[in-house]
């Protein structure tokens, strides 16, 4: 059957709007994943979750429909946010939902399922709450997170300690004590700091100058002098995992901000070239069931978060669509064979080859050497 751009463009109303997005609602409930990684640092998890959120622009007409933050983003769009919480050892996506802009990361947070005892969460800065961490630690789970700079920190006796001070008055590269965060919370925690070369810490010094500047404001003296250190803390002991190994599982977060840039890079979800502000709500949605769907099939082709190069996979399947929707149509079988076909010709060990003299995360991961100390088993205590 052939349907003309003029038939489709019609059909793109608010309540076509609302169908696709009651259908994305229902999509997003469904959580496929792959058998779990294998990968020694990890192991000891029972699962390993990263949660981040991005912006997806939509006309300023549309304002009245998706409530947009304070701030105004690039082009002056009326803003929504997509929340995405993922498995990095399945990678299935466990929580994924589109909320007004002007939603708080923390606050949508609230409406994420609570992780199972064992796991581990990783996030940024936007997801920062003591309150969060507490009840986390409370059922067994595991969290690391980097430092706020304006974060208030006690020793173990309860006495105040400026973390500046306390780090330049060291000639140690790395500093991991137990200490208190927060004023009133008082969390326990473990303090974990390794110092970064003098190029680094220029360069992110420079950055940190440069978006100040964007921003129209002034960067703190504290967050400058600050900047020649890698900062984190955890709930995760000594026992478990060192100092190093807790900054080279927090580069694992990278993992969602790619994923993010498989959706809007090869996925447009961000973009339309239609000037009807109903369309890029259709857009929205259809493209995000599409993206939905491209994940479902990349897990059943092999794909594995780090071990394969997400945006060239993506593209992959992309490049199979049409064949895949012609052979769901047709049966299962045609189906699963051509699932078969783009899992033997997507030579994803290719990818592996390919980057191996690199140092990519899932190099680090699968070569650094795990701590002497035994090993807890996931879900006691760390």
């Amino acid at each position: 059957m052939h349907v003309t751009r003029q038939a489709i463009e019609k059909r793109m109303t608010y309540e076509a709007a609302q169908t696709l997005k009651s259908t994305l609602e229902v999509a997003a409930t469904q959580v496929i994943s792959a058998q779990p990684q294998t990968l020694p640092l990890l192991k000891q998890f029972t699962g390993v979750y990263l949660q981040d959120s991005t912006w997806i622009a939509l006309p300023d007409e549309l304002r009245s429909v998706w409530k947009e933050t304070g701030c105004r983003t690039e082009h002056k769009k009326a803003p929504i946010k997509l929340h995405l919480r993922f498995d990095v050892l399945t990678g299935a996506f466990v929580h994924f939902q589109l909320t007004d802009g002007i939603i708080a990361d923390s606050t949508a947070e609230k409406e994420f399922e609570p992780l199972s005892a064992g796991s581990l969460r990783l996030a940024d800065l936007s997801y920062f709450s003591l309150d969060a961490f507490g009840k986390l630690t409370q059922t067994g789970a595991f969290w690391i997170t980097r430092l706020k700079v304006n974060c208030k920190l006690f020793d173990e006796q309860g006495e105040p300690f400026c973390l500046y001070k306390h780090l330049k008055a060291t000639n140690l590269d790395t500093i991991d004590q137990n200490c208190f965060v927060g004023a009133k919370k008082r969390l326990s925690a473990r303090l974990v700091a390794l110092r970064c070369s003098e190029p680094e810490a220029n360069k992110r010094r420079r950055n940190i100058r440069r978006d100040a500047k964007r921003r129209w404001t002034t960067p703190s003296k504290q967050r400058l002098k600050l900047a020649g250190w890698d900062i984190y803390i955890t709930n995760i002991g000594t026992t478990r995992l060192t100092a190093e190994q807790v900054a080279t599982i927090t580069r694992i977060r990278w993992q969602v901000e790619l994923m993010f840039k498989s959706f809007k890079s090869v996925g447009k979800v961000n973009t339309s070239r239609s000037t009807k502000p109903e369309r890029p709500l259709c857009e929205v949605s259809a493209k995000l069931i599409a993206q939905l769907i491209r994940h479902w099939i990349m897990l059943a082709t092999g794909w594995k978060c780090m071990r394969h190069d997400l945006i060239k996979t993506a593209k992959l399947i992309g490049r199979h669509a049409r064949t895949l929707t012609m052979s769901f149509h047709k049966s299962k079988t045609a189906f699963y064979r051509t699932l078969r076909y783009i899992k033997q010709g997507g030579r994803y060990s290719d990818y592996g080859k390919h980057r191996a003299g690199k140092r990519t995360t899932y190099t680090k991961l699968t070569r650094i050497a795990l701590f002497s100390l035994p090993m807890v088993r996931a879900g006691t205590e760390g």
